[in-house]
């Protein structure tokens, strides 16, 4: 990793030391100056002066204007605009002098601590867009340092909340990302059309260099240096007159490093297999008297999945009747004969250290800790903190609290896992279909919706609801089931990360070869209060998140309709080649093929081969153009659609296919009624086609408001039989593009993919 030298990191080190022992929290303008000096960068001369009697005529004879800027140097004040702290003032000794006093009184009068002012030579330049750049880092606690590029000036804040958000991307960058941040702004464009690539240049240096800062002073790297750099603003840099790139005003706060920094990777992934394939399943909070409890409904679950090595643990003890037999209860885990490897603990939140003790003297090598009312409640944070001290010692992994937990397939070497307190009749899992979707979802509810929503065409290989994650995160959970080869698309919901769980998820994420579906909640002040009643991960930093997702190449859903959609056709398209972006479309009304088309996304249009316009045109009556925006009428038949189907997915030139429908046509069988009695029908020719030629393909079943029953059959035999199907064309061609997107760019560097 490429980093600062060491003599400029001691001296560095030095300044902020310097800092520190004076205000130790934040960096002054010129000390901000001094670090920007040492990376290379340019500032104008600069004097700091404690009093206006300070003022000599050889502290003046360093400056090149006639006009001086003044600046007021204060701890309390970030904003100097806001207490009309920065004065133009002509550069004469005694007018000098009588303005920074007038200043530092005018201030201090505000009730604001002064300790100098800072002299700084007057750069002109014109405030045309792109003359001011806002460029920085910052530490966040989950993502550590990441790198900001936006407008800069004075109304930088007013134009990033209410026109365009910063920039952002993770430290370390090198040139390239710092080249492709830029190259992912609209301001990149201007700067091109003017044939400012020099511009260019000095921002990518810039970058380059602030990383490197923001990598040695982080809690996330370098843990040599004595401080933490959590804030460092250039607000703006400038392009003067004669192209100089210049920093006109410089911000930062610090922290001294307490311990060694923050772990982010993660380790000893056998240590999850026995939350999915364990050998012997205790439940801890089995009621012999009212079987509506969770533990009631967890122990009969498992039992119902043919498991022989589940054991009921209530404190009182005796029987209870299960599924037609009657099962002992034991009074304390330690009181099972047989080994247990997993333990599910449904007594409330004030007994469960008790229990996780118990579970250390078995020998329980992992648990699920259902119950709530821990520190998403803002409450019982030592319980948890004792739990994970338990845990760690005896080296027991944890999922919870405030989860449902598990619900696994199993395979040849165990019947499953089930520890979702749902009843059978309320929910069931339909493992008929391949499962080979894993659903991480920090909230338990979300991932019983989104799979009945995906019911007709995926099952999943499991779902795991992990709630406040006090020890086991979506990191540890993507990494140990892209190791599945069972599984080819994981579907992750994230609420919130706790400290440095960002980063962990972000170094994971990155080295995967799984498709990650991503939806990271948490957007706004109402979803934040609305989710703090929930978990307790430390959220929100909801644009850093999507960024570092997206440079680590996931896929990123920005409404959970798109979350699911792309799961089921991740998942269904999941053994289909990608060999380009060319696509062409069949519809039967004209509008969906301009729908469609309003949606390409990345995808570009088809152009036919001669052999298949051809083939094309011999099919096809005489008021149908050949086109690959191919519009076949409502006059098209099961018959005709299928041959143009057909010969389009044998075109070379062809890449992709949507199809869509609007199924009320008189000559397409798609009701429920005519596929009952119609052999050969549309829906069935669709999914044998698909399947035969294996080219991504998605449907688009379009139906009037209020119809849609009447053709629920159709489109459970497409998705079921594997063939991605939506109520839209754009939610067709969005998936599709998605899909085709990510297949083509998530092996080569994700920064081409993440330039869009």
């Amino acid at each position: 990793m490429d980093t600062l030298a060491p003599p400029i990191l001691d001296t560095i080190d030095q300044i902020l030391q310097h800092a520190s022992n004076e205000n130790p929290s934040i960096l002054f303008e010129h000390e901000v100056y001094r670090i920007l000096n040492l990376l290379d960068l340019e500032t104008p001369p600069v004097h700091f002066i404690r009093d206006a009697s300070d003022i000599t005529p050889q502290d003046l004879s360093r400056f090149s204007s006639d006009t001086l800027m003044m600046k007021i140097v204060s701890p309390t004040v970030a904003h100097k605009m806001a207490v009309n702290g920065v004065r133009s003032v002509y550069r004469d000794l005694d007018f000098l002098k009588y303005s920074c006093e007038r200043l530092q009184q005018e201030v201090a009068a505000l009730g604001h601590p002064v300790e100098g002012i800072l002299l700084v030579d007057h750069i002109p330049y014109t405030k045309d867009l792109g003359n001011e750049v806002l460029l920085g880092f910052r530490e966040s606690d989950a993502f550590g340092p990441v790198i900001s590029f936006s407008k800069g000036g004075t109304d930088a804040e007013h134009f990033a909340e209410h026109f365009s958000p910063p920039n952002l991307i993770l430290a370390p960058i090198d040139e390239a990302w710092a080249r492709a941040l830029l190259q992912s702004t609209k301001i990149y464009k201007k700067y091109l059309k003017d044939a400012r690539r020099r511009h260019v240049d000095h921002l990518v240096q810039a970058g380059v260099q602030l990383s490197r800062l923001a990598v040695c002073f982080s809690n996330f790297f370098d843990p040599s240096s004595r401080f933490i750099l959590k804030e460092f603003e250039i607000n703006p840099f400038v392009f003067d007159a004669r192209g100089r790139f210049v920093a006109l005003d410089g911000f930062a706060t610090i922290e001294k490093r307490v311990g060694p920094g923050h772990a982010t990777a993660t380790n000893h992934l056998d240590q999850l297999t026995p939350f999915f394939e364990p050998r012997g399943i205790a439940v801890v909070g089995v009621s012999r008297s009212d079987s509506a409890k969770p533990g009631n409904i967890i122990f009969e679950n498992l039992l119902r999945l043919g498991r022989r090595d589940v054991y009921g643990v209530g404190i009182k003890g005796g029987t209870i009747a299960v599924g037609g037999q009657t099962m002992a209860l034991c009074i304390s885990i330690c009181d099972i004969a047989d080994p247990v490897d997993l333990a599910v603990v449904a007594v409330p939140a004030e007994h469960s250290v008790a229990v996780v003790k118990e579970c250390a003297q078995k020998g329980v090598r992992a648990i699920i800790l259902i119950p709530g009312g821990f520190s998403e409640t803002h409450k019982n944070r030592t319980l948890e903190q004792e739990i994970l001290v338990t845990a760690h010692r005896h080296g027991i992994r944890i999922i919870g609290p405030n989860c449902l937990g598990i619900v696994y397939s199993g395979n040849e070497k165990t019947p499953g896992v089930n520890t979702f307190f749902v009843p059978e009749e309320k929910f069931r899992i339909n493992l008929e279909k391949d499962n080979n979707v894993a659903i991480l979802s920090q909230s338990g509810a979300l991932g019983i919706t989104e799979i009945y929503n995906l019911r007709n065409a995926i099952s999943p290989k499991v779902i795991v609801s992990y709630g406040n994650q006090l020890d086991v995160d979506p990191a540890d959970l993507v990494a140990y089931f892209d190791r599945d080869p069972e599984v080819d698309v994981i579907g992750c919901y994230i609420e919130g990360f706790k400290a440095a769980g960002g980063r962990k998820f972000f170094n994971t994420a990155r080295q995967t070869n799984t498709p990650i579906i991503v939806y990271k909640a948490w957007r706004t002040s109402a979803e934040k209060q609305a989710t703090e009643s929930h978990t307790a991960s430390i959220a929100g930093e909801y644009e850093v998140a999507k960024a570092a997702m997206k440079q680590a190449g996931l896929i990123v859903a920005e409404t959970m309709i798109d979350h699911g959609d792309f799961i089921k056709t991740f998942a269904l398209l999941s053994d289909f080649e990608v060999r380009g972006n060319r696509v062409a479309l069949i519809a039967n009304a004209g509008y969906e093929k301009t729908y469609a088309a309003d949606n390409l996304g990345r995808l570009q249009i088809a152009a036919f081969d001669p052999a298949t316009h051809d083939a094309l045109a011999k099919l096809l009556p005489p008021y149908v153009t050949v086109d690959p925006l191919l519009d076949l009428t409502p006059m098209a038949g099961d018959a005709m659609y299928a041959d143009c189907i057909r010969t389009i997915l044998q075109s070379d030139t062809v890449d992709a296919l949507m199809i869509s429908i609007v199924p009320h046509s008189i000559l397409l069988h798609t009701t429920d009624d005519e596929i009952a009695r119609t052999e050969g029908h549309l829906a069935e020719r669709i999914v044998d086609l698909i399947h035969t030629y294996k080219k991504p393909t998605v449907v688009s079943v379009n139906v009037a408001f209020g119809a849609g029953a009447v053709y629920n059959r159709f489109g459970q035999i497409l998705d079921s039989g594997g063939v991605p199907t939506f109520l839209t064309a754009n939610r067709a061609m969005i998936c599709l593009n998605a899909f085709v997107h990510y297949r083509l760019t998530r092996h080569q560097q994700y920064r081409d993919a993440w330039l869009t």
